[in-house]
């Protein structure tokens, strides 16, 4: 039978590439994208983003959230309220301060999960053995005849 050439993973490395979520800084980016990756597995059918979800909901799940925590990044995140809000929202008694505190307890959590399952941004030297793989499973042959190399295959 004939090779596709279609690239299946293209979306999953995407958002390896865009969310690094072995720290709490690619965990905040990825929840704060949230809205755009619901919407764009009901309008664009992206299974990628299906499974980034899928993985975050597990991912929260996991991290054993205390229901405080849990309620100030669904306030934070989910309803775009801001951290003083949050904190009204809670009848925290200083506000603000606590809640970025729930928020940032609980994306240092979720980030302690993903880093247990070793989620987080693929390297440049990744990237590049996975291309070279690529091709040589594909038969690419460079200059010299030798396979590798990165003819047709893209790098970030």
């Amino acid at each position: 039978m004939g090779a596709c050439a279609v690239d299946t993973t293209k979306g999953h490395r995407e958002y390896s590439v865009r969310y690094a979520l072995n720290d709490r800084h690619g965990v905040d980016a990825l929840l704060s994208d949230f809205h755009r990756l619901a919407s764009r597995r009901f309008e664009r059918g992206d299974y990628a983003a299906c499974d980034v979800l899928i993985d975050l909901a597990s991912a929260i799940k996991a991290a054993r959230l205390t229901e405080r925590q849990r309620e100030a990044l669904r306030l934070y995140y989910v309803e775009d309220l801001t951290l003083e809000d949050v904190g009204a929202r809670m009848g925290l008694e200083s506000g603000r301060k606590r809640a970025s505190r729930l928020v940032i307890t609980g994306l240092n959590r979720i980030a302690a999960v993903y880093a247990r399952w070793n989620y987080g941004e693929l390297s440049r030297k990744q990237l590049w053995e996975g291309a070279v793989e690529r091709n040589k499973t594909r038969g690419h042959r460079d200059r010299d005849g030798e396979d590798g190399g990165l003819q047709g295959g893209t790098y970030a």
